[in-house]
């Protein structure tokens, strides 16, 4: 139950939930780096950085879809952009990849695995799915606290006396009682 008092503080408004929503945001952009910097710490094939990348146009494009029908939008994003976007995030990964190894190459020696495996697999697909179900609890936060911000402000717009219920005037759009005449 949404409450506003008379003295315009409200109840049902989390910033407790707000802050978690934006905590999920902030954790899904930062779990694909963080899944190439793991990859290069296991010491695992380059090519596993395509799935991440893959993962992460996976999980923009869901993101561009789910803000296209909450804005009333019936077409799809724009394929055009993949490619370019594709390879953006490919480079951004590989260039975390190759820090990480660069940087674990001053204290141990590195050798990368040759062949693609499960735990390729594991990482991308991890992450992916991660980043999917982060980014939609952080929606449906973010929808209900929307919901509860625009029951609250309508609310507060309707007051208890309209003009048009009483006895008085309404004169060229101006509201007048009877003895303000």
């Amino acid at each position: 139950m949404i409450h506003v008092s008379p003295g315009g503080s409200t109840e049902g408004l989390s910033p407790g939930a707000l802050q978690l929503a934006l905590r999920l945001r902030l954790a899904a952009l930062v779990a694909f780096p963080a899944a190439a910097a793991l990859a290069a710490i296991l010491q695992r094939s380059f090519l596993v950085l395509l799935l991440l990348a893959g993962g992460m146009m996976l999980a923009s494009w869901i993101e561009r879809i789910r803000f296209l029908r909450a804005a009333g939008e019936t077409r799809m994003p724009d394929p055009g952009a993949f490619w370019p976007g594709f390879a953006a995030r490919t480079g951004l990964l590989l260039g975390i990849f190759i820090i990480t190894l660069g940087i674990l190459a001053l204290f141990r020696d590195t050798s990368l695995a040759r062949g693609f495996g499960w735990p390729d697999l594991l990482i991308a697909g991890g992450t992916t799915l991660a980043v999917y179900l982060m980014n939609l609890a952080s929606a449906r936060m973010a929808m209900g606290q929307a919901n509860i911000a625009s029951t609250q402000l309508n609310a507060s717009f309707h007051p208890g006396s309209r003009p048009g219920n009483g006895p008085d005037d309404i004169i060229e759009g101006e509201f007048s009682a009877p003895d303000e005449r």
